[in-house]
């Protein structure tokens, strides 16, 4: 090992043990990106190409949501290790959804709200979770599929038939997102409502619940109303008279 690699290796031992004993929020931008980046670059300096992704994508969400094809084409970055970089958004979405068998039951419709945003709001393309609950309201199965990016939903009969074959639930609890939209159903949104609520019914499962993920809030399609709305920038702006 020659002392470029050794002042690497230190320069990595530091940064850990500053997301370590001052935490992530302590760090800026650069430095979170470089720290994720030692993860897939086992050796050498990323802090080049930690500053060359935040200046191209501002922020860490946004190099983790960009598409393989696009990172791909950052110096520094191939086709392999873009793909790496990639999968960083999949191990959060699989972190979040095991903390969620933590909790040990869904007592009412704001934890069910509470765990569809925290699966879908973020999201940049339209993704569907199916979730599945024993008669004791415990989460029993969950499944995301990513959908197309257009507007409208195409509900996977297939998948959905085969979840609750499979996870055999007592209720069922259905959601997607519009990525960058209104949460509002649109009308194929609402002939997928009742589609889902026919095979339900067929299938012997209670059918819990229905929710769409928008810019604006969740939207409960079954109640026909929000169930959480969001506070955009404008309102803020009226409330404090800015």
């Amino acid at each position: 090992m020659d002392n470029s690699d050794v002042s690497h290796a230190g320069h990595r031992e530091r940064l850990v043990d500053l997301a370590i004993n001052a935490g992530l929020e302590s760090m800026n931008q650069y430095q979170v990106c470089e720290l994720l980046l030692t993860y897939i670059f086992p050796r050498g300096d990323v802090n080049p190409l930690a500053h060359r992704l935040i200046d191209t994508y501002g922020t860490l969400t946004n190099i983790i949501d960009a598409s393989v094809e696009d990172l791909s084409n950052v110096k520094g970055l191939n086709t392999r290790s873009a793909k790496k970089l990639s999968l960083f958004g999949e191990l959060f979405f699989a972190y979040v959804t095991a903390r969620m068998t933590r909790k040990t039951q869904i007592e009412n419709e704001h934890d069910v709200v509470d765990m569809v945003e925290d699966l879908l709001r973020f999201r940049t393309s339209e993704n569907i979770i199916m979730l599945g609950f024993s008669v004791a309201n415990l989460l029993c199965g969950r499944k995301r599929i990513v959908a197309s990016e257009s507007d409208e939903v195409n509900i996977p009969i297939m998948d959905l038939t085969a979840f609750l074959s499979s996870v055999k639930p007592h209720s069922f609890v259905m959601a997607h997102c519009h990525p960058y939209g209104t949460a509002n159903p649109s009308e194929a949104d609402l002939k997928a409502f009742d589609m889902v609520q026919k095979i339900c019914f067929d299938c012997g499962v209670n059918f819990a619940g229905c929710y769409i993920v928008g810019e604006d809030g969740v939207y409960a399609i079954h109640k026909n109303k929000f169930a959480r709305t969001y506070c955009d920038v404008d309102s803020l702006k009226k409330a404090f008279k800015v």
